[in-house]
């Protein structure tokens, strides 16, 4: 039977306080009463014998008693009756309190039977001259007793005000753990259900549950991210394909009509829509593709800092006509195992990024670097940047950060998403850097080492 978080931690806390608050005082309280009857049993031996000795003394010098005192006598002794060694009765010592009827109340109207015990009493020679009859106190009316019995008594007193303060900490203890898992369940909850709660969770001083309820709420951050990302992912795409469908829609019923005679300019333009419907269609299959695994690649040893250059020469023209400074510094004998078409790919997408959004007079560096076993490929430009708020997303399908200017300059969105899904097929690392106004630096990190082949294909 299951049951529930909080039911279990009582009845844990429960059999915890009981063991420790009932089992292990009991243990204890035994344990010392067992050691005080001992220490108590050799105290009234020695008692015992000190008073044979001193009656011995009396007898055997002739007082017969007259020289000893009732105060000789100790507690639970009551009463000595000695006694000659013809058996007559020579003397008794009774206790003063008891005689006075001046001890404890239970010791004043103690009608039991009290215990006796005779011990023999001889000569310095061995000779037996007497015999002594003690009348003892039992126990459990002695002062040992009396302590004994009062020291169970306050450890019983005890013992209830711990079971009360112990249940009262285990209550707060089973709330305070429930609380924020019961909290981080119902958010959980929520998230499954679609509901994003923009509130975090309230802490907890447990390290275990406070990394909880964050993954909890890193989680619901992301899935809700997510969701944000694929709605404008589905407007983008309906946007996308609406315009040329619809500009092929209105050719297509004025030729129909007779309103357009279908020249081959209206043609060409119809065509052209549909050119680019094929190009959505294309680079999305591209991505799915290359999103799947790295089997989509062809590795060679490449030399990239020769296809870096080959790249920025074929761009030269295109930046020289648009008045931006195209920059190199390229590091000589950087040859790694690379698909060097889609890497050809990756920088053509990335310099053209830079020269869409820089403008004239500004600079973009090409730049390879080789350093601490690594190879850095960085597209650094001096254009209109991007806004911390979309750094984070520019790396998504569709994702635009000025939605009406990409369209104009035929950005659909996908470039930087294609671009990462090679260099993670590759199983290198992009990065994107940007301030709004200063520029954007996009890096490819290759770990050289892992990419190093000696034969000519993987």
């Amino acid at each position: 039977m299951k049951r529930s978080l909080r039911s279990k931690l009582l009845l844990q806390y429960t059999a915890l306080v009981l063991v420790c608050m009932l089992v292990i005082p009991a243990f204890v309280a035994g344990q010392m009463g067992r050691q005080f009857h001992k220490f108590s049993a050799e105290r009234f031996a020695e008692d015992r014998q000190q008073l044979v000795e001193m009656i011995q003394g009396s007898i055997v010098s002739g007082n017969n008693g007259k020289d000893l005192q009732n105060e000789i006598l100790r507690w639970p002794v009551v009463s000595a009756k000695v006694y000659g060694a013809d058996g007559a009765e020579l003397f008794e010592l009774r206790h003063v309190s008891h005689r006075r009827k001046t001890g404890t109340a239970a010791q004043r109207g103690f009608k039991g039977r009290l215990q006796t015990e005779t011990v023999e009493l001889l000569a310095g020679n061995g000779t037996k001259i007497g015999s002594v009859k003690l009348e003892i106190l039992p126990f459990k009316i002695s002062r040992e007793g009396f302590f004994l019995k009062k020291f169970k008594r306050n450890l019983e007193l005890w013992i209830v005000i711990m079971l009360v303060l112990a249940a009262l900490f285990a209550v707060y203890m089973t709330e305070k753990i429930i609380r924020p898992v019961l909290e981080a369940a119902k958010r959980a909850e929520m998230i499954s259900k679609g509901s994003f709660p923009a509130e975090k969770s309230a802490g907890s001083d447990i390290k275990e549950i406070q990394q909880l309820t964050d993954s909890v709420d890193r989680l619901g951050c992301e899935l809700a991210e997510q969701e944000n990302l694929r709605r404008r992912l589905m407007s983008d795409i309906a946007h996308e394909l609406r315009n040329p469908v619809t500009v092929v829609k209105a050719h297509l019923e004025a030729f129909e009509d007779g309103v357009w005679e279908p020249t081959h300019d209206r043609i060409a333009l119809t065509r052209s829509e549909i050119d680019r419907l094929s190009l959505l269609i294309k680079e999305v299959e591209k991505l799915t593709v290359l999103e799947k695994a790295d089997t989509a690649l062809v590795l060679s040893n490449t030399d990239l800092s020769l296809l870096a250059e080959e790249c920025a020469q074929s761009f030269d023209p295109l930046f020289e006509n648009k008045g931006v400074e195209l920059k190199r510094e390229i590091d000589k004998g950087a040859e790694l195992a690379l698909d060097a078409a889609k890497i050809r790919q990756i920088m053509e997408n990335l310099l053209s990024n830079a020269l869409r959004y820089t403008d004239k007079g500004g600079t973009v560096l090409l730049s390879l670097k080789k350093h601490d076993g690594r190879t850095e490929l960085s597209v650094k430009d001096s254009g209109i940047g991007i806004s911390a708020e979309d750094l984070p997303n520019v790396f998504e399908r569709f994702y635009r950060t000025d939605k009406s200017r990409a369209r104009e300059s035929g950005g659909m969105g996908i470039g930087l998403a294609v671009v990462k899904a090679i260099v993670e097929a590759h199983g290198a690392k992009i990065r994107a850097e940007s301030a709004e106004g200063k520029g954007s630096c996009f890096t490819i990190v290759f770990e050289a080492q892992k990419y190093c082949r000696s034969g000519a294909e993987q």
